[in-house]
């Protein structure tokens, strides 16, 4: 399991969870209360550490506050880093004069030594954010500077990818190894390098190896995205990533499957997942087929039992089907 700190206000009694809360927000901001009433309040939150990289997220129901970093606060810190940040609701956040407007979604970009306000309207929240070290980001610091106070892009490209790996990690945390960590850690710059650099126009500046563990995450995530689709082939794919099938064998390599395998194993895994799902009984083989990719029923039987050693009817009938 990764090294993680959870809180959720609902372990509290009702009167400690406003304080408890509110005590966890203080090493990073002043919060000010809008208002004078102390309300009820319900907050879960992950912090984990993959090597240099701390990565938290909270869910809940918050009161309207203002979030201010202080000048006490920024002499306080210890490290040099950008804050990056996502939201699924719109925010804003005010550095010096401006104020940046972020749609649900939007990565926001901040840095560790700069004052700023955060106004946050009462009503549920869900927020995940990601503390860099400029130093892990192999883009000069003075480039990267420049993001600071602009939105990124979280609904499409590198920023929805970094934001769905965060969020699995968030979420799968105990089904990982401590000595995973530092593989996550290579995923996550990867991807973070990648957004950034995409937003300063400079994909030049991605080192090789990066560049290529980073188009290696975007296919497999096209590929999970595109399991229902009968012509997902490695032509399809290598052309939907304008590149050559040659080039997209080569980057699938040193995996423990060819890409055609792959897909074969995902869709199939997806299947005899529906398969065992008591709420689908009524959803007919082939339609379960149909949905992975599978539109023969005889050819969806066959690789189904090549690598289960049972028809689907079989895995159907031992996982939801009562014996006798």
């Amino acid at each position: 399991m990764l090294t993680t700190m959870d809180f959720r206000t609902d372990d509290l009694p009702v009167s400690d969870r406003v304080d408890a809360f509110f005590g966890r927000l203080s090493a990073n901001v002043l919060v000010k209360l809008r208002g004078d009433h102390r309300p009820d309040l319900r907050s879960d939150q992950r912090v984990l550490s993959m090597g240099g990289l701390v990565v938290s997220a909270m869910t809940g129901t918050v009161p309207s506050m203002l979030l201010r970093r202080t000048p006490a606060i920024v002499a306080r810190a210890d490290t040099e880093e950008i804050r990056l940040s996502f939201s699924v609701e719109s925010r804003s956040i005010g550095i010096g004069k401006d104020d940046v407007v972020l749609r649900p979604g939007d990565w926001s970009v901040v840095d560790s030594a700069l004052l700023y306000d955060i106004p946050v309207v009462g009503g549920t929240h869900t927020e995940t954010s990601l503390g860099v070290p400029y130093s892990r980001i192999p883009v000069r610091r003075s480039r990267i500077e420049r993001l600071v106070g602009h939105p990124l892009d979280g609904k499409s490209g590198y920023g929805a990818l970094l934001a769905q790996v965060l969020t699995q990690i968030v979420r799968d945390a105990a089904s990982y190894r401590p000595e995973d960590a530092a593989q996550l850690e290579t995923t996550v710059m990867d991807l973070v390098t990648a957004l950034c650099c995409r937003a300063l126009d400079s994909g030049s500046s991605v080192p090789a190896e990066s560049r290529r563990r980073t188009l290696v995450l975007r296919i497999r995530n096209f590929v999970r995205e595109n399991l229902h689709d009968p012509g997902l082939t490695p032509g399809s794919i290598a052309a939907a990533h304008h590149i050559s099938r040659s080039h997209l064998h080569n980057l699938f390599k040193d995996q423990e499957e060819t890409v055609a395998a792959w897909i074969r194993r995902q869709r199939l895994e997806r299947a005899a997942h529906d398969l065992a799902d008591p709420a689908l009984l009524d959803t007919p083989v082939h339609t379960i087929a149909a949905r992975w990719g599978f539109p023969r029923p005889a050819d969806f039987t066959r690789a189904f039992r090549a690598d289960r050693g049972v028809t689907p009817r079989e895995h159907r009938r031992r996982h939801v089907l009562p014996p006798g």
